[in-house]
């Protein structure tokens, strides 16, 4: 009798946290669009450059508040942190200084990536592309 009632105790448990564990799947089940746009592919050295990311609820296409962690990345590993953001209407623009692309940069193939979270949500990632030109 013991051992039934300790299975029984285990049944719910496990039932529990099954229950749980699916509603914070659903929660995270959320999913983001992230459009990251530059202005080229190709920034030239020693003028600006800018780029926006756009984050929607993939599924109504309504703007989502979010916090959008910009970094370069070249051959799988980060190189630069270019800065964290908290947004509130799913836009973020940006324009980089004359001077923020080294000239060590030049021909390099690096990509700037956009890592956004939001409460409800799975991580969204997007890629853009980037080789500075002389």
């Amino acid at each position: 009798m013991r051992r039934f009632v300790a299975l029984v105790a285990l049944a719910f448990a496990a039932t529990g946290a099954v229950s749980q564990a699916s509603a914070t799947s659903a929660a995270a089940s959320k999913t983001l669009k992230v459009v990251l746009v530059g202005q080229s592919h190709h920034p030239k050295l020693h003028h600006v450059w800018s780029y926006s990311v756009t984050v929607t609820d993939a599924a109504t296409g309504k703007p989502v508040a979010v916090r959008i962690d910009m970094q370069f990345w070249f051959a799988g590993s980060k190189v630069g942190e270019v800065g964290v953001h908290n947004v509130k209407n799913g836009i973020w623009k940006e324009t980089f200084k004359k001077e923020s692309f080294p000239a060590v940069s030049v021909g390099q193939p690096l990509v700037l990536r956009a890592f956004v979270t939001a409460p409800g949500y799975a991580k969204g990632v997007a890629n853009w592309k980037v080789a500075v030109v002389k």
